[in-house]
Formats: structure tokens, sequence, C-alpha cells
């Protein structure tokens, strides 16, 4: 596990994308979180 990106869970919200980035980034691919948030229809908006 030493060579496996964290990032930190901006919000409780977050958990999704936050997991999308790390796996992502062990792959060597990188994401914004702003971007996994768009592709995964997360908003800051509750319904």
């Amino acid at each position: 596990m030493n060579n496996f990106s964290h990032y930190l869970q901006p919000d409780s919200k977050d958990c999704g994308p936050t997991c999308l980035r790390m796996i992502a980034k062990h792959y060597g691919r990188s994401y914004t979180l702003q971007y996994l948030r768009e592709k995964s229809f997360i908003t800051r908006e509750t319904n």
C-alpha cells in the first residue's frame, strides 16, 4: 500500500469521486475532483 496515492475527501458527498480519483491515479491516470464530480453527476445541491 506504500505506492497507493491517498486523497482527502473534502466533503461527505465526495466519497465516490475521491475513491475513483485514487484508483485512477494508481493506474496512471490523473483526474481532478471536479471532473469526476461532473462525470458522476455529483452536485453541491441537496435534493
